[in-house]
């Protein structure tokens, strides 16, 4: 009975998770470039019930007797790892002059406040009093891009090259160049909260290239890429994951059940 209150206290731990990130998933689903994630569960080494104490069964002689028969059972799951999906989202067109899609691979690169770079895939960006073109959170591109104060127009080519129209000027004049950085292993990225992610060993070092280049995307002007997230496949998840909540009470209380009448057996 402990191995099957243990097994039930596993499954409890595990599908908690699991429904937190489930929750966030649907929590993010018109989260511009938020990435979903998904847990990754396994069986934990599984016992073996011996159906007799000898090797072989006593039951055939001779040299044509069979080996004896084996049952094995679980002890429960365990969370392997909560992987994200870096698939593309949608890409919507917004007519906003400073939003960016990316279409393909890589990342935006932000400056934060304490020197280190996050990366992101939201290209929802806007500029402050001063021109400097920054994401929602306040965090500036990097390398840095400012837009002059005169400024009717500014056009993002697919290479990422930033173009100002201003009154005094026939043809835009080119201010900048938005870089895109890609990572050998973007599964490795860590989640820091306000969509954006950190470099780890397990990443690799970030690599700075213009869109269409070393294997990245092109920058879309005007249009941004929403979440990944599918609500449908997500609710489903969540019903799933719930009746699963549902067994494993059943579970315990058959096993409350069972100890409870040995105990009054006992007595």
């Amino acid at each position: 009975m402990l191995s099957q209150l243990f097994m039930a206290k596993s499954a409890y731990f595990s599908y908690e998770r699991k429904m937190q990130v489930i929750a966030n998933n649907i929590a993010n689903a018109q989260t511009v470039g938020f990435k979903k994630k998904r847990m990754e569960m396994e069986s934990l080494f599984p016992l073996v019930l011996e159906r007799a104490y000898s090797e072989f069964d006593e039951v055939s002689p001779g040299a044509g007797r069979k080996r004896k028969k084996y049952l094995e059972y679980g002890q429960g799951i365990r969370i392997v790892d909560v992987t994200k999906d870096f698939s593309t989202g949608s890409i919507e067109m917004t007519n906003q002059q400073l939003d960016v899609a990316i279409e393909g691979k890589g990342f935006l690169q932000f400056l934060l406040p304490d020197g280190t770079y996050g990366f992101s895939r939201a290209g929802n960006l806007h500029m402050d009093a001063e021109g400097n073109v920054l994401n929602p959170n306040g965090h500036p591109l990097d390398p840095a891009i400012t837009i002059p104060a005169n400024t009717t127009e500014v056009i993002i080519n697919e290479a990422g090259e930033v173009f100002a129209q201003t009154p005094d000027n026939v043809q835009p004049t080119e201010i900048g160049q938005v870089y895109l950085v890609n990572f050998p292993n973007p599964g490795g990225l860590k989640d820091v909260g306000q969509n954006l992610f950190r470099s780890t060993a397990a990443s690799g070092d970030p690599e700075l290239t213009i869109p269409g280049e070393n294997g990245v995307g092109m920058v879309k002007q005007r249009a941004l890429e929403f979440s990944n997230v599918n609500i449908i496949e997500e609710m489903m998840n969540m019903l799933l994951c719930q009746r699963t909540f549902e067994l494993v009470n059943s579970t315990i209380k058959s096993a409350d059940a069972m100890l409870k009448a040995a105990s009054d057996i006992g007595k």
